[in-house]
């Protein structure tokens, strides 16, 4: 993944679609985040998207196809879900439909960006943290390279 790609992921708003919208900035705590989290007393979250895969773009039907998928997806895996979009703020990308998987840990995050081909999502730590959580073959490939 280049560098102008990573600065798009950390300039990205991601708003969850709560009682009252969060917008969430990485490397940032949120004490709504952190509120909504204690609410639904879970100690972490994956905001994701099956959107662009690995940031190539698709037609709206395709991506709408694949986030009916995923939100399956994580039906099928019992975690509840609030939805999302990840906002560029330069508008050079479209919004994308995300969601909030509340109780997805660091585990989950990996199997959802293998699954839906994502660089990347966000990890929400309990204390309302959002993290940027590269895909982990991006991850080798930091480490190793």
């Amino acid at each position: 993944m280049n560098g102008e790609t990573l600065a798009a992921y950390r300039a990205t708003r991601y708003r969850v679609f709560a009682q009252a919208a969060i917008d969430m900035r990485i490397g940032e705590t949120s004490a709504a985040m952190a509120a909504l989290l204690g609410l639904h007393g879970v100690g972490s979250a994956v905001f994701v998207t099956a959107f662009n895969p690995f940031s190539q773009r698709l037609s709206d039907e395709d991506n709408a196809a694949r986030q009916r998928r995923l939100k399956a997806h994580l039906a099928r895996l019992g975690f509840a879900t609030i939805a999302g979009a990840g906002i560029d703020p330069t508008g050079h990308w479209p919004a994308e439909e995300s969601v909030l998987a509340l109780g997805a840990d660091r585990a989950a995050a990996d199997d959802l960006m293998m699954e839906f081909e994502q660089n990347a999502v966000v990890f929400v730590e309990s204390d309302g943290c959002a993290l940027l959580l590269l895909h982990p073959r991006l991850r080798d490939e930091t480490h190793n390279g």
